[in-house]
């Protein structure tokens, strides 16, 4: 597989735009930690619009940004001292995840034909997307942190329901995903590729070299 350039400098534009967007998020969301938030749209949305590489890339560097240094309420682990390895590297596979599949999705999703039900696909894939990152982001904080949960039902059961210290769970940031990913994708992807002169790529095979 060979990266050119132009995806390099995309991966560098796309990740510094879904980290500052991942913090300044914040200051208008302050009340609402960790269940709104829309790094993971801009990640499909590159996937989409500039295939799987870019859009991986996007997500995995980005999301371990965030996990790394996190500002308050940005990310789960916030008010972590350190953030193990194993967390670490789950995070970073999750959010890899959104540009892996808006990549291999982007040539159904184009700039010319977004009608209803394809707004409705949309929507499902925020939910589907975001439900597997909450509960295996869950079953992460369970293998970094295992000493704090009885087992790892217990920390999947703690995405479903509030607790004292986390009163918003993860679940309500798959249902806000599911609406902003229905709202945001077609105009972000329309946006983008009259800016650009690009129409989505196809899911692209790997690029042989000579």
């Amino acid at each position: 597989m060979q990266i050119k350039a132009k995806d390099v400098a995309l991966v560098s534009v796309f990740s510094a735009l879904c980290v500052v967007i991942g913090y300044v998020k914040v200051s208008s969301l302050f009340s609402l930690p960790n269940v709104v938030e829309f790094t993971a749209v801009l990640v499909f949305v590159s996937g989409v619009m500039f295939g799987w590489v870019v859009g991986a890339l996007d997500g995995a560097i980005a999301t371990a940004i965030i996990t790394l240094i996190p500002y308050p309420l940005t990310s789960p682990g916030a008010f972590l001292f350190v953030t193990p390895p194993i967390l670490l590297a789950v995070m970073v596979g999750l959010g890899a995840l959104y540009g892996l599949v808006g990549g291999f999705l982007g040539k159904r999703y184009n700039a010319q034909q977004m009608g209803r039900r394809k707004v409705a696909e949309l929507a499902l894939l925020g939910f589907l997307l975001t439900f597997t990152y909450d509960v295996l982001g869950s079953v992460g904080f369970y293998l970094a942190y295992s000493i704090y949960y009885s087992s790892v039902w217990e920390a999947i059961l703690l995405t479903f329901i509030p607790t004292i210290y986390m009163p918003y769970p993860p679940i309500i940031h798959t249902f806000t995903n599911t609406v902003i990913f229905a709202l945001l994708v077609p105009p972000l992807v329309k946006a983008i590729g009259r800016l650009q002169g690009v129409s989505p790529k196809k899911a692209a095979e790997p690029t042989k070299t000579e």
